[in-house]
């Protein structure tokens, strides 16, 4: 196994204001740590299960890859990749090499954070990945970049479990390549209430990974949902879509529906 643990969701917005906030009342998320920089404003919001969210916002330069990544799709908020801590970088980077993905934006300059991207138009998924060796949570890290939290967090309550993300892929080939031979996960073999078939990809840490055959060759592949474990206070509707779970939809706040429990 490459990968011990699927560490967080990044997802692109406009601007910290309105899933920040949103995040820690409704769900009872954490401030982690957050930082303003010329390429990108980024926040880690942690969740009960030692998961995060990662909001990432247009930095100053008018070039930032964020300002880009929202222009393509509209502006919109919308996932930008997931991240998994590996052991050995060497090793998922020779993993990646001999499926023939390419890795990209590879750095290993500096010890305390190692990493490489996987590029979605190498893997098919629909999403980047990002694979990191280091030991170090970057909210201890001094800098003059950092910003204290900009909102309260929750003042009662436990933070939600943050049980899984699920994407939907053309086919279950590629993430059984990436997510299970390049960076360990442990694959399930499931099928949706409609018949889908589904793999659920677990690692020793984290949520999981679960994604879904759509069946529809012109159907874009990318993440779709975030599923939680426990049930918050939420006043809003929820359509039931199987296996228990409710459907809130929130593409407006977070890019992605939030599945509950019911």
């Amino acid at each position: 196994m490459t990968a011990h643990a699927f560490d967080h969701i990044a997802i692109a917005v406009p601007d910290w204001a309105r899933a920040g906030p949103w995040l820690a009342d409704a769900l009872g998320g954490r401030w982690g740590h957050g930082a303003r920089m010329p390429h990108m404003d980024v926040c880690q919001i942690h969740f009960g299960n030692d998961t995060r969210i990662e909001l990432l916002a247009p930095g100053s330069a008018p070039d930032s890859f964020v300002r880009r990544f929202l222009a393509q799709g509209g502006g919109r908020h919308r996932p930008h990749h997931l991240t998994f801590k590996v052991d050995d970088i060497e090793r998922t980077l020779a993993e990646a090499g001999a499926r023939g993905i390419g890795p990209i934006l590879v750095n290993l300059a500096h010890d305390v954070w190692r990493e490489a991207f996987l590029h979605p138009r190498d893997t098919g998924l629909g999403f980047l990945v990002q694979f990191v060796q280091s030991s170090l949570d970057p909210a201890t890290l001094e800098s003059d970049v950092r910003v204290p939290a900009p909102w309260p967090d929750r003042a009662h309550g436990d933070a939600a479990d943050i049980e899984f993300v699920l994407a939907r892929v053309p086919s279950l080939d590629v993430p059984r390549t990436v997510l299970g031979d390049v960076l360990g996960g442990k694959a399930e073999e499931f099928r949706t209430p409609g018949g889908e078939p589904g793999v659920c990809f677990s690692w020793a840490h984290g949520a999981r990974v679960v994604v879904v055959g759509s069946g529809d060759p012109g159907e874009a592949a990318g993440v779709r949902s975030i599923g939680l474990g426990s049930s918050p206070e939420l006043d809003i509707p929820a359509a039931p879509v199987g296996h228990g779970l409710a459907d809130t939809g929130l593409l407006d706040v977070l890019g992605v529906s939030l599945l509950v429990p019911v």
